[in-house]
């Protein structure tokens, strides 16, 4: 890095200004550069170096030359800086080269964390703020996210622009092992900090007298580990020179505050870094999935990160990265593994829990615990814990505030694993195991009855099994919902309506249910190309089915499960599934199901290149259809024999077949069908030449998996608009139909044609 060179300066103030720039280059802190200093024989006091950078007047010429000596400016370029503070103090008044005021000017800052990984930004934020006096910054986030630290670097960092002094105080609001600090405790230690021999015997004397103190002076005061607003608000200075920086682990929303900063957790890449410096970056390098796995179950939490970097750094043997990765991954070591001497995270959640003076706060964050959700919404909190929702909500709000759950969206709320985990913990050694089984049933039957509420929604045509599943009265989502709220309903509970499906199947519950669950939204998961989710819950399916001893349930979840292997290009697991639904059926003398199964056989044959058997099987399912009277599952044959006879070649009949399907489903108000067989149809025209036909159905497949917020939809229309744009030499506008069908596209089954199951 190139030297900074005074020799163009012309003032004091440019003087000061460049000296400024050498500390800042040199990262040092202002203690750093008096203890420096001191070895070297300068008197030079962290205070009255943050004075003398903050001001417009020449220093003392000694201690120019110590600042310049700390930061280790070569000698000759010290000798450089000197010439030119002697031509300045010629030409100046001797009064303007001023001594320090005699004035107390406390530096009680902790000293500044060594490393601080992934937070420049809010550090430049911060930076930024600290420049622009007045104002109280509050720094809020979950315990252990490293608050305190990024507050104290930061404060470094500015105390050169608050002359007037640097108080800090821990006020002890999230101590597990202390009471907190009483503000007149507090501001009786600032007091004398700053010089002042007398002792208000009230707060509010102290409180005032602490203002008129600092009412001049350029301060700087870091309030850490505030527990509410009533312990901060006595400790602020009022001065217009004068900057306070506050943490809490709550969001103190009654505290009146210039700006907030949400402190997160560490990104991957960060907690990454911050794991290979505490525990060596050649070890993480050698166990990098290891590494990443630890990341990720410590969920980004810089304190849990110090405790597993702790561990493995007082362990040499190989492969340790991976041993505390296994054991963080078992819920019953988990937070056991998270403790390092004095470090816990088990304490400082516990610190957060005793906090909920309301009872129905401590029972919300307990009992939600309990079943397994990723994410839910307020409504679904109150059914399963038979609670009025506004109470509920306001718990919520309070667990929220005290970053003991998250929000990621308006009305939803999630856990951090490790926080589940501690939930869990005080739920079994508070609630019976009556209370905890009960909660965990009312939310699987009424996520549930949900699920069947918006599946009819979705397919008001289709005979799915809903009796299991709509037993109980839901409340998450109108009877009256539209495609386009059901669609969004299910895309938000999806994830929820497998774990809460699993948990039930292990412990041998609701069998009915599950068995049809995975019937009833499969169709749904098949549309919006949720193939995981789909071949999950088809496997969970078929095991309850089996164990209820259900042939048609099972031949149903057969089906299920087949649709998810074809969609995941496993044709031969697919096919094998359908014959087995396939004989059950034809033993049962359903017809119905027999139509169903070769429906699908039809598309797995399509897709293994065997078109001939491909037809028959469809053909065979629409004579069955038609003879049924099932005008709804009929147009959906229709449409897939006319994707064989294009494969064929046979576009005519195709192109038929297609439109004979569509008629059926426009007749039928099923608009989500309707884009999908759109988008076959306009496939089929652009290979038979019909470019210009093509482009407005697949224009309308567009519009209408849009409206409906179909994604999947929406990527196949786009990826087909890619095409029809190519050959209409288009290339800027296939370009980009193509970019957004990409984003879309992510499953498996890219750029397979989309056969109706069924």
């Amino acid at each position: 890095m190139q030297a900074l060179d005074p020799r163009g300066v012309t003032t004091a103030e440019e003087f000061v200004v460049l000296l400024r720039r050498v500390r800042d280059r040199s990262g040092l802190s202002y203690r750093t550069i008096a203890k420096r200093a001191e070895l070297a024989g300068a008197v030079l006091p962290a205070s009255t170096l943050a004075t003398m950078l903050a001001r417009q007047t020449l220093p003392r010429r000694e201690l120019v030359t110590a600042v310049l000596t700390a930061c280790e400016v070569p000698p000759a370029a010290v000798r450089q800086w000197i010439a030119v503070w002697e031509r300045l103090a010629e030409g100046t008044k001797p009064a303007t080269v001023e001594d320090p005021e005699p004035v107390e000017r406390p530096f009680q800052l902790p000293p500044a964390p060594p490393v601080l990984v992934g937070r420049d930004d809010e550090l430049d934020r911060l930076a930024e703020g600290l420049a622009q006096p007045p104002g109280v910054w509050l720094l809020t986030g979950a315990g252990g996210v490293g608050k305190s630290a990024l507050a104290v670097l930061a404060a470094h960092r500015a105390a050169g622009r608050h002359p007037g002094g640097c108080l800090y105080v821990d006020l002890r609001g999230a101590s597990a092992d202390a009471a907190p600090s009483e503000p007149h405790d507090v501001l009786l230690g600032f007091l004398r900090a700053l010089g002042v021999r007398t002792a208000p015997a009230t707060v509010d004397e102290a409180s005032a007298l602490f203002r008129s103190t600092t009412a001049d002076r350029a301060m700087l005061v870091v309030l850490d580990n505030a527990g509410s607003a009533a312990q901060v608000r006595p400790l602020l200075p009022s001065g217009p020179r004068s900057t306070t920086l506050v943490t809490s682990r709550w969001r103190l929303p009654d505290l009146d505050v210039t700006r907030r900063l949400a402190v997160e957790p560490l990104p991957a890449p960060a907690g990454r870094e911050l794991l290979a410096h505490l525990c060596g970056p050649e070890r993480v390098a050698a166990e990098a999935a290891a590494a990443g796995d630890i990341v990720r179950l410590c969920g980004g939490s810089p304190l849990a990160l110090r405790i597993v970097g702790a561990r493995a750094a007082g362990r040499q043997a190989p492969g340790i990265l991976g041993a505390l990765a296994a054991h963080l991954g078992d819920h019953a070591r988990h937070l056991d593994e998270l403790e390092v001497g004095d470090l816990s995270v088990r304490a400082g959640l516990r610190v957060g829990y005793r906090s909920l003076q309301a009872d129905i706060a401590a029972s919300v964050f307990r009992l939600a615990a309990v079943p397994e959700w990723i994410e839910l919404g307020a409504a679904a909190c109150a059914a399963m814990l038979d609670t009025p929702p506004v109470a509920v909500e306001r718990a919520l709000d309070l667990l929220v505030d005290a970053h003991l759950v998250e929000c990621p969206a308006p009305g939803r709320f999630r856990y951090h694993d490790s926080v589940r985990i501690f939930a869990r913990e005080q739920a079994e050694a508070v609630d019976p195991p009556a209370v905890r089984l009960a909660v965990r049933e009312r939310l699987a039957a009424v996520m549930f009855s949900a699920a069947a509420s918006a599946a009819r929604s979705l397919f008001p045509h289709d005979p799915l099994p809903y009796a299991e599943l709509g037993g109980t009265a839901q409340r998450l989502i109108a009877p009256d919902a539209t495609t386009a709220q059901a669609w969004q309903w299910l895309e938000q509970e999806r994830v929820n309506l497998r774990m809460l499906a699993g948990q039930e199947f292990a412990a041998g519950r609701a069998l009915p249910a599950i068995r049809d669950l995975g019937v009833a939204v499969a169709k749904y998961l098949d549309y919006a190309g949720h193939f995981v989710d789909q071949a999950r819950l088809g496997q969970l399916a078929i095991a309850a089915a089996r164990r209820l001893g259900d042939q048609r349930g099972t031949a149903q979840a057969l089906n299920t499960l087949a649709i998810a292997m074809l969609r995941h290009e496993r044709r031969r697991e697919g096919i094998e599934l359908l014959d087995q639904a396939l004989a059950i059926r034809r033993e049962l003398g359903d017809r119905a199901g027999e139509a169903a199964c070769l429906n699908n056989l039809g598309n797995a044959h399509r897709d293994n290149g065997d078109l001939d058997a491909a037809l028959r099987c469809l053909e065979r399912s629409l004579a069955l259809r038609k003879e049924l009277s099932d005008q709804y599952k009929t147009g959906s044959t229709l449409d897939n024999i006319g994707i064989v006879l294009r494969r064929m070649g046979r576009f005519e009949e195709a192109l038929d077949h297609h439109r004979a399907g569509l008629a059926i489903t426009r007749e039928l108000d099923d608009r989500l069908r309707e884009a999908l067989v759109l988008t076959n149809l306009a496939e089929t025209e652009q290979l038979a030449g019909q470019r210009r036909e093509a482009l407005g159905h697949a224009e309308r497949a567009l519009a209408i998996s849009r409206e409906l917020r179909h994604d999947r939809g929406c990527g196949l229309a786009l990826q087909l608009l890619g095409d029809i744009y190519t050959s209409l030499g288009q290339s800027a506008r296939a370009r980009a139909c193509q970019d957004e069908a990409a984003e879309l596209l992510h499953e498996p089954a890219i750029g397979a044609p989309t056969p109706i199951a069924g």
